[in-house]
């Protein structure tokens, strides 16, 4: 059975794997972001995901993880123009 939110938890709590509830494919991480910010618009992006440029600027400059849903609302804005980003940020 594929988990959802309405089983995750109960799912994890069984002990059964739950990491197709999870977008592992996709890696959206502050090192990426910084790393990605050389070739596309860090402010452009910032506002299609609905957050603050001066936030996501500063969580660059300042090397600040970025929350759950910052990464959610920036991977969602990528992939309104199909971009993804895969890999470390090494």
């Amino acid at each position: 059975m594929k988990t959802n939110s309405a089983n995750l938890e109960h799912k994890f709590d069984n002990g059964d794997d739950v990491l197709d509830f999870f977008e592992t494919e996709v890696i959206l991480n502050i090192e990426r972001l910084s790393q990605l910010s050389e070739i596309i618009n860090i402010s452009a992006l910032a506002r299609k995901a609905g957050l603050k440029v001066q936030t996501l600027q500063g969580k660059i400059r300042r090397k600040t993880p970025l929350s759950g849903s910052e990464i959610k609302a920036l991977i969602a804005a990528l992939k309104q123009y199909n971009l993804t980003t895969v890999g470390s940020g090494r």
